[in-house]
Formats: structure tokens, sequence, C-alpha cells
């Protein structure tokens, strides 16, 4: 309607001023009341569609090979043999148009890595990639990939890895920058006034998040724009990520997502799989389905990894 509003009429509630007395609530509308969720219908029913539900026309399905070392340097590949496997549409390696792209720097912001790696630094880092017309056709394709790879010491024990002679990951050493101190007031005065220091280091293992929805996506182009079903919390993340890697407009990328299979903070950005998703759809022009397994979702997924911290505290005897 042409007069209709479009806000509520009356009076609006308005934040109190500082030492202002607030009004104690007499009536509430909605804390303490149920309220429907308005998709309830879709989820307790069935029908709502996940990312790992799309299915489009012509959809291909993309599977990684990744490398079964803790560190190693690939000397040689051939794909030969998995181009010739039924059902294979492409196969993309670092080597590839367009996935020659960087992927993870150090804490200096120089690039190290790429999307696939020639100097693998973990077990799990991907390596290529195949689109096939089956998922079984893309696994099989991609196990057939040969690679030949120059295994390098290493250590996985965090002490072991900041001594002078350690196997380095990287030309500069191990450590990505310094260490994140936080402190607050003059700590050296409070260490000398102090009765009593402690010194302590603590440390927790490696979780892994575990979605009932694995991670994964479907990515489409029409033209020079890509639409991508991702199973994510953060859909404009992953477009910025997008945008970036690939060098597109960020009005040229969306990202959908309407439900989610659970996430619990591993699903706030885009993964390698979202991006080699992309190439492959690109390079076959047909849509790319691409979801982990478990198993390669405890190997390439951003989990959060073992930690260490060091607490130094100093303690009077007045309990200061």
């Amino acid at each position: 309607m042409k007069d209709a509003l479009y806000y509520l009429q009356g009076p609006l509630p308005e934040t109190p001023e500082p030492q202002q007395k607030q009004d104690p609530w007499t009536k509430t509308k909605v804390i303490g009341k149920s309220v429907p969720r308005v998709d309830a219908y879709e989820r307790v029913s069935g029908s709502a569609i996940y990312p790992s539900d799309v299915k489009l026309a012509d959809m291909l399905y993309g599977a990684i090979l990744r490398c079964p070392h803790a560190h190693a340097k690939i000397s040689s590949m051939d794909t030969s043999r998995a181009e010739k496997m039924p059902g294979v549409r492409a196969v993309i390696t670092g080597r590839s148009p367009g996935a020659d792209l960087d992927w993870y720097w150090n804490g200096e912001g120089k690039a190290i890595g790429g999307l696939f790696a020639s100097h693998c630094r973990y077990e799990g880092e991907a390596v290529a990639a195949v689109a096939a017309e089956t998922p079984h056709q893309a696994r099989d394709a991609a196990m057939a990939i040969e690679v030949v790879y120059d295994e390098l010491p290493f250590t996985s024990d965090y002490e072991r890895a900041t001594h002078i002679g350690s196997p380095n990951a990287r030309d500069e050493g191990n450590l990505a920058g310094g260490p994140n101190v936080y402190q607050r007031g003059n700590v050296q005065s409070g260490f000398e006034a102090a009765d009593v220091i402690l010194e302590e280091t603590y440390r927790t293992d490696c979780e892994i998040h575990t979605p009932l929805e694995p991670h994964g996506c479907v990515a489409r182009w029409d033209g020079n724009r890509l639409t991508v079903w991702e199973s994510t919390q953060g859909v404009y993340p992953v477009q910025r990520l997008l945008s970036d890697r690939l060098n597109l407009p960020l009005s040229n990328v969306r990202v959908i997502c309407q439900y989610v299979g659970g996430g619990f903070g591993s699903k706030l950005q885009a993964g390698r799989y979202t991006v080699i998703a992309a190439l492959l759809a690109k390079t076959t022009a047909q849509p790319v389905k691409l979801f982990l397994s478990r198993e390669e979702t405890m190997l390439a997924v951003g989990n959060r990894p073992a930690n260490r911290m060091r607490v130094k505290a100093g303690v009077r005897n007045d309990g200061t």
C-alpha cells in the first residue's frame, strides 16, 4: 500500500543515559515464551536442502589426490593413466592452466605453498584432483595418478622442531613468527615485588570437528559468473576468498547455503576443495560436486591443533 508504514508505530525503547536507572520489565512478549522456528517444518520433515543434497543437470564429481607422507617433495607426476579411465572428464595439477595459485603464507606474508603442493609439508596435502561422472570413478582415477615422492626428514614434536638442526618444513625454519604476548601494566616490577614466581607449560590435544554434514561444495559457472553451494557457516568469507583467489569481482561470485549440517567453527571460510571444485567446473564446463570423506576432513581441514602455552606468574604473600 502506498501509505503503509514499514516501521512500528508508537514509542520505541531507548537506551538509558549513563547512571540512569532502568525501569524493570513488567511483561515480556518474546523472552520466556515458546517461539516456533521459521524453518522448523523443513528441518523436521526432511525437506530442507543442504549443500550435500544439491544435484544439478550434467553434474560431475570431484576427488582429490593427497600426499601420504608427512614431509616430501614431488619429483615426478604422471596423470596419463587417470585421464584415460572411464568417466573421467578432467585431471588438474599445479601445472594446469589457472591452477598455479598461492594458498598459504608464512608469518611475514610470503607465499610458501600453492593450491597443489610440489613441496608437501603434511600428510594429506593436495597434489592433484579429478572430475568424473561418478564419485567412484573420480576416486579411482585420483588413485591412478602416479606420483614419485622424495621423502624428507620431519619431526612432529614442538620442542624438537624449535631446536637448531631439527628438520625444517620451510627454508627459513619452523617458526611462523614470534610468540603472542599479552601484558598489562609494568610486568617486570610485578615480578620484582613477588614473593613467589611460578612458571608452567600447558598443552592441549588436537581437536577434530565432526559435523554430520562433511565439508564440501557444488560449483557451477555461468560464463564468468561462479555459483557455489557450500556447507559453510559464513557465505561472505567464502565469497571473498573465491573472489580473491580466482581474480573475480565480488559481484560475479555467489555463495548459497540455506542449511548447514553442523560446523562448530570449522566451516568459517572456503577450503582448498572449494577452489579446486571451481577449477574443475571451469575446466569441464559442467557443475562439479566435491565433498570430503571423514578421513580427508581429519587430514585436510584446518582443525584445532595441539596447543602449547607457557605461563609465568608472580604471587605475593598477601594474595596479589
